[in-house]
This record gives C-alpha cells, structure tokens and sequence, in this order.
C-alpha cells in the first residue's frame, strides 16, 4: 500500500502544482550564514564542534566546520549553529 498512497500524493501534487517536496516525505539541508537546519532526519549520528553527521534513510549528510552548537531537535529537525566549511552526502546508515 505505501506505493499507492505515494502515487495519490504525487498525482495531487501535479494537480495542484506544488513542488514535490511539499506533498512527498524529501530531506532538506538549509544553511544561510552560521545556522543549519535540517529537516526529514531520521536520526542524529554524530555531534562534536567541528562535525554533525544525520542520518537521512536513503542517504548520511556529513556537514564539517567550527564551532557547531545544536540549538534544537525534534522527531524530524535539526538546528544547529557554526561556520559550515564542508557539506557531503553519502549511502545510507549502516
């Protein structure tokens, strides 16, 4: 059923004409000066000051630089604060 489901939503969206990240369950990572916000994280992997590592389902967002403080997390966002230097994604959690 989950195929069904997700076919619905992205036929209603092409409809409406909405971005798909609107109406289908998609990662974001967002980073505008110092702060990073990541939404549709499955888990937090790794914290430190200079790394935040997340966990994303189908893919790991590694984000490296300075000075990193989580500032929130909920069920399915992140915020943090520091100067971003190296942003990299790969496969996903083993």
């Amino acid at each position: 059923m989950p195929g069904w489901t997700s076919s619905i939503k992205r036929r209603a969206g092409e409809v409406l004409r909405l971005p798909p990240d609107t109406v289908e369950a998609v990662a974001r990572v967002t980073i505008v000066g110092d702060d990073v916000m990541i939404e549709g994280a499955k888990a937090l992997l790794e914290v430190s000051s200079d790394r935040i590592s997340c966990d994303l389902g189908d893919r790991v967002v590694e984000i490296e630089g300075e000075s990193f403080v989580i500032k929130l997390v909920t069920e399915r966002e992140i915020h943090a604060v520091g100067r971003v230097r190296h942003l990299s994604f790969g496969g996903g959690a083993q």
